[in-house]
């Protein structure tokens, strides 16, 4: 058969080989509580770092990630930071009130300053306040949602408390919108993963404002938690639904709480079943307001086929029959056996991917082969690192892996197969053959990086080495970074030219916090895909991977650099894989040549 369905298939293999397997080295306890222990320095100093930068905005939102990373070492520290972010974005959002305030006064035409540009946009005094403010809220909800991580009281008092001074009518009014309320039920859901009290006592709180999709989610994370909160807290969103008018623009969160209701009852009903959230009588009421909302018709219905109102009017007729009735007689459908609700049928997983793989042996066998093959394939080479190969067997793998992994034609996918196995012989013990393998590796990347691509390619390089031999990813990166410093400050000043409203560079300094506020917080989780790496670096010397910080010319940069180290070490559920799980640091996507 061919290779090349297999090529494919191994990549992906071993990603989840990879991330399954770890191995902790002795002494590995130690070695991770000294580690922490230099990381929570690290951190106090680099707090130092940000207190130092020009932009309040972004002394914020460094503070506020920075704050969530201690608490995992210091609760009392931790808050007491908080506090100070607290008490700086009450005084930014007073400092624009009273901006925007002022300008209110002044008389027609007086306040507008250079409006429009080459590149368009409001570059008046109230627009460019305007756009502060805007960010300022993007920036309170990334407060809030690192409070929610830790403390929900501490979450909800700063969310409740922090407008309480603004008295300006244009932000008063923006602040009432309808995405503010989104924002609510989103930190609750945030509340409910850690306390399930308090996201039902805050949840009650919002229906006041009415039941919108995002309750549903809310329930949902409360019954994980909490099968009884669950229960209450459903009791409270059904009687507020009968407070209100149903329409089709409410179709789809009340299938969505139906069925999960229904759901949950049938679960009930088995050995050991946890408390449904609604009772029979409840979920007759629900299937009441269900049916109205479908009677009720319009654009909402427009995408489902006659089969899927009939499918939901089987549902409702368990509980409401004459409603499903009604359905049946406008919508001229006719009636099927009833159907249960499972999350086999309702878009669960308790049985998906044995279905679809059943589908795949039937529809391609060759494709199930070749997915046998690279299993069979992936687990043998993950075996080279646990010695659990003899010798002769093991060279037979690695040249067959070799093989397979030449005919990837992605050469991010083939750096980081090339990587993986070189991280597997090196566990075995042969550092010497490790090298040699990742030169193939080596061959691929640009030594003299000038685009994205290639400094995406020369990381994932890095991240080879960091699990193969870190000693080469240090170099390696120190000259990378060095080569990256020209990048950055031509974008900056680039961006300085383009900026005319001073929203991405004020005073030089690039604004993070001013991107919409979870700039910060993004990009430290989202790059947190490089955790892995940076944890295998810090682990080899963490003196070294402090000094790759330090590298980056920008104060701005560097800042968000020694963060994403402490949040490697130091965030939720942090543990290094010493086999080098270098493939979760890259993109989904392998392409292969076909010719």
């Amino acid at each position: 058969m061919s290779l090349k369905p297999l090529a494919l298939a191994l990549i992906f293999l071993f990603t989840q080989f990879a991330t399954a397997q770890t191995i902790e080295p002795k002494n590995s306890t130690e070695d991770k509580a000294k580690l922490e222990k230099e990381a929570v320095v690290f951190l106090r100093e680099t707090l130092g770092d940000v207190g130092g930068m020009r932009s309040l905005e972004n002394r914020i939102s460094f503070t506020a990630e920075l704050a969530g990373l201690m608490w995992f070492h210091d609760e009392r520290e931790a808050k007491a930071m908080f506090t100070s972010v607290s008490d700086d974005f009450r005084q930014l959002l007073l400092q624009y009130d009273a901006q925007m305030n002022s300008l209110s006064l002044q008389p027609d035409g007086e306040s507008q300053g250079y409006s429009g540009g080459f590149l368009g946009g409001d570059l008046s005094g109230r627009g460019r306040i305007s756009r502060k403010f805007t960010a300022a809220m993007a920036l309170r909800q990334q407060i809030a949602m690192s409070m929610a991580e830790h403390d929900a009281d501490l979450a909800y008092s700063f969310y409740s408390d922090s407008l309480v001074a603004i008295t300006n009518a244009d932000f008063r009014k923006q602040i009432e919108n309808g995405s503010n309320a989104r924002f609510e039920t989103q930190l609750i859901s945030q509340i409910a993963q850690t306390n399930a009290s308090k996201a039902t006592e805050y949840g009650l709180k919002s229906l006041d404002k009415g039941v919108s999709y995002h309750h549903v989610e809310l329930l949902k994370k409360i019954y994980a938690k909490d099968p009884d909160k669950a229960a209450d807290f459903g009791a409270a969103v059904l009687a507020q639904l009968k407070k209100q008018k149903y329409d089709s623009a409410d179709y789809h969160y009340l299938s969505s709480l139906f069925s999960f209701g229904a759901e949950t009852l049938d679960r009930s009903k088995k050995p050991n079943g946890k408390r449904a959230v609604f009772t029979q009588q409840q979920l007759s009421d629900l299937a009441d307001a269900f049916a109205q909302a479908i009677l009720a018709g319009g654009d909402g219905l427009l995408s489902f086929t006659t089969d899927d109102i009939e499918y939901e009017a089987s549902m409702i007729g368990k509980f409401a029959p004459a409603r499903a009735a009604q359905i049946r007689a406008k919508y001229k459908t006719n009636a099927s056996p009833t159907v249960t609700v499972s999350s086999d049928i309702r878009g669960g997983q308790s049985n998906g991917q044995e279905i679809a793989d059943a589908a795949i042996a039937a529809s391609d066998p060759a494709r199930a082969e070749s997915e046998r093959d690279a299993k069979r394939l992936g687990e043998e080479v993950m075996k080279i690192g646990s010695r659990q190969l003899p010798r002769g067997e093991r060279d037979r793998v690695i040249a067959e892996a070799r093989r397979t992994i030449a005919l990837i034609s992605a050469r991010d996918q083939k750096i980081t197969a090339i990587s993986m196995l070189a991280a597997q012989v090196a566990q075995a013990g042969d550092k010497e053959l490790a090298a040699e393998i990742m030169k193939d590796a080596a061959s691929l990347v640009n030594p003299s990086p000038k685009n994205y691509q290639d400094f995406l390619l020369t990381w994932v390089l890095a991240s080879g080495y960091a699990a193969a031999d870190p000693d080469k990813a240090f170099p390696l990166l120190e000259d990378t970074i060095g080569r990256a410093n020209e990048t950055i400050a031509a974008f900056v000043k680039a961006g300085e030219f383009f900026d005319v409203g001073e929203e991405m560079i004020q005073d030089g300094e690039v604004q993070f916090g001013a991107f919409g506020g979870g700039m910060v917080r993004g990009l430290t989780g989202e790059l947190g895909m490089a955790d892995s790496t940076i944890q295998l670096l810090a682990k080899a010397d963490f003196t070294k991977t402090k000094n790759l910080t330090n590298r980056f010319d920008r104060p701005e940069v560097r800042v968000l650099a020694k963060m994403m180290v402490i949040r490697a070490i130091l965030g939720p559920g942090q543990k290094a894989n010493p086999q080098g799980d270098v493939l979760s640091d890259l993109p989904a996507g392998t392409k292969l040549d076909e010719k």
